[in-house]
């Protein structure tokens, strides 16, 4: 018996609670961004496009100065760990997570989840959504400009088990997904390897 099914058998024998995303998470929705006002270099704004492969992607960045605008824009900040998606447009429900110690700024279209970390980990609540894409995408109505409404993603209903048992999920998720990387890297080498030995 693994140690996942010890702490599945010990700690919720009779199964998993589910709860919807809005019990466990507060969301924060991107801020009107004008595109007037972008520049070449300051603050990064973090747009749907950036979303890519359940990360941000750095290509294609838009920038602002602060003193640009006189609103406070730290509601809006993306800090390292933090879970954001994309709702409207041809990425909708492409989810996304800041791995690296830059910040951004959340652009209109794009929001962030806030977990309550007593109830779910953030990384789990990841691997979760990162699941849920093509239904988030169902729920926005597909069509030429499909657009999520938070309402709707708050109702969607995940399941949280006991935090123990969370952490060996994540712990389980991320060395596969570790893995994946690793042997991914090296089909691609051989991959090149090969094209070069044919020429």
């Amino acid at each position: 018996m693994s140690k996942l099914d010890e702490l599945i058998a010990e700690l919720c024998p009779d199964g998993v609670e589910y709860k919807s995303i809005g019990e466990v998470c507060d969301f924060r929705n991107g801020f009107a961004f004008k595109s007037s006002k972008f520049k070449n270099n300051g603050e990064p704004i973090l747009r749907i496009s950036n979303i890519r492969d359940g990360k941000i992607d750095t290509n294609n960045l838009a920038y602002f100065d602060l003193t640009d605008y006189a609103e406070d824009l730290s509601p809006y900040i993306v800090n390292k760990g933090d879970i954001v998606v994309a709702m409207s447009g041809a990425t909708t429900g492409k989810i996304g997570i800041n791995d690296t110690d830059n910040i951004y700024y959340l652009n209109q279209r794009v929001g962030k989840f806030i977990p309550n970390e007593e109830i779910i980990l953030n990384k789990l609540l990841y691997h979760i959504l990162t699941s849920k894409t093509d239904l988030i995408y169902q729920l926005s109505g597909g069509g030429a400009q499909p657009n999520v409404s938070p309402e709707k993603l708050k109702k969607i209903k995940i399941p949280v088990p006991p935090l123990p048992v969370q952490q060996e999920i994540v712990r389980i998720l991320d060395n596969f997904t570790e893995l994946t990387t690793q042997l991914t890297a090296e089909l691609k080498a051989e991959i090149e390897a090969r094209k070069k030995q044919y020429e």
